[in-house]
C-alpha cells in the first residue's frame, strides 16, 4: 500500500508540473490580438463622430 501511495504522489506531482509549465508558456499571440482589437475599436469610434 505504501508503494501505491508513493506512485500516486509522484504521478500527481508530474501532472501539477505539466499544468504549471503549460500555464506559464506564452506563444505571443495575446498581445497581438489585444492591439488589433484596440485599433478596430478606435476606428469605429472615429467613424461614429
Amino acid at each position: 500500500m505504501k508503494s501505491f501511495k508513493t506512485w500516486l504522489v509522484a504521478l500527481m506531482s508530474v501532472f501539477m508540473l505539466l499544468g504549471v509549465a503549460t500555464g506559464c508558456s506564452d506563444n505571443g499571440n495575446d498581445d497581438t490580438e489585444t492591439e488589433e482589437t484596440e485599433q478596430n475599436e478606435e476606428g469605429t469610434e472615429e467613424t461614429e463622430e
